[in-house]
């Protein structure tokens, strides 16, 4: 069954009304099922956006998308915005030329685009780090958001160790790198020394642990991880600036990121929601 969007909608809404019929239960397991196309590409989350002249395929049933390693969160002509797992390198190191998320995104591109697809990294994360990320599909998209970075809102959780000092607040400093690829605290006019800034407020608490929203005005190496941990509450899982805490796996995560889209200049914000290994730590709020 395929029809043609007349108004913008999400993608829940979308199908509901190819199949009159069906209940929203009914619609959002035929769209995570992989049932679903929005101009020739899987798209799973209900919530996904559907413009006008969008082509929304449903395919019959038992028809379903190939198994990814990564959740798309959104997919056009120019750009590729994805969930990136915890654990995996976002590009090559010399140790690790294969497994990541860079190879794996490329991998699916070229597959769904006849082997002619190429992407091109924006911006990366930490390995232990989850959540949304993004890839552009051709040099000119990769420049102009680049360009635009710093008007990009970064907004990530985190489950920390500890009550901070306040439940909202910022913290402004210096960072800078050394050989051993550690982060930390500096006076302004040592070598190498980036400004670093991070907002955060306590979303919810549990006993010991709290969860926290961040929001970054700069991005530096290992900045939020530091800025915790100098207020006296690491993330937890984190072994390099943290203590020893219960988790597998870092509780850092890049939750939504906002920016100007560069072919429309649309202000376009992805989520991706909390991790379930940070629930057992933290009730989500609300």
């Amino acid at each position: 069954m395929r029809a043609t969007a007349r108004t913008e909608s999400t993608l829940l809404d979308a199908v509901l009304r190819m199949l009159d019929t069906a209940t929203r239960t009914t619609a959002r397991k035929i769209i995570k099922n992989g049932r679903v196309t929005v101009d020739g590409r899987v798209q799973a989350r209900p919530d996904f956006p559907v413009l006008p002249g969008s082509s929304v395929e449903i395919a019959p049933r038992g028809v379903q998308a190939p198994s990814l390693p990564f959740t798309i969160l959104l997919e056009d002509d120019h750009l590729l915005v994805v969930d990136k797992p915890s654990g995996l390198l976002s590009i090559a190191t010399g140790s690790e030329q294969h497994r990541t998320l860079y190879r794996m995104v490329s991998d699916y591109v070229k597959e769904t685009g006849g082997g002619e697809g190429r992407i091109f990294i924006v911006h990366r994360l930490d390995r232990d780090v989850s959540g949304v990320m993004v890839f552009a599909k051709d040099e000119e998209t990769k420049r102009r958001l680049q360009s635009g970075w710093a008007n990009a809102e970064k907004i990530y959780q985190a489950v920390v160790d500890g009550p901070p000092p306040a439940a909202e607040g910022t913290v402004k400093n210096w960072l800078r790198e050394n050989r051993a690829f550690r982060t930390y605290l500096c006076d302004r006019n040592a070598e190498g020394a980036r400004e670093a800034v991070t907002h955060y407020r306590v979303l919810t608490t549990r006993g010991r642990f709290s969860t926290l929203e961040v929001r970054i005005e700069t991005g530096r190496k290992h900045q939020i991880r530091v800025h915790m941990a100098e207020l006296g509450c690491p993330i937890v899982g984190d072994d390099m600036y943290g203590t020893e805490t219960p988790g597998r796996g870092l509780a850092l995560h890049a939750h939504s990121l906002t920016f100007d889209h560069p072919s429309t200049a649309r202000r376009t914000t992805v989520t991706s929601p909390l991790p379930p290994r940070f629930r057992r730590l933290s009730p989500p709020p609300g």
